[in-house]
């Protein structure tokens, strides 16, 4: 009996790829949508990058 490595599965680009891009489209988004309610400041863009990480860490994850 010969022991053999477990086989990893490939992870892809796409959902990389993807995930940056929600990302993205996720704060322009929430920086369109901020503005137009007459939320500005460094709170509300900081609000938004942590929503857009979380958005596309989720898409990357939610895709392996």
């Amino acid at each position: 009996m010969s022991a053999t490595a477990p086989k990893r599965i490939k992870q892809g680009k796409a959902s990389l790829i993807g995930g940056i891009a929600v990302g993205i489209a996720v704060l322009v988004l929430w920086t369109v949508i901020a503005r137009e309610v007459g939320f500005t400041g460094a709170l509300t863009v900081i609000l938004g990058l942590v929503v857009a990480t979380s958005v596309a860490a989720w898409i990357r994850i939610a895709d392996l």
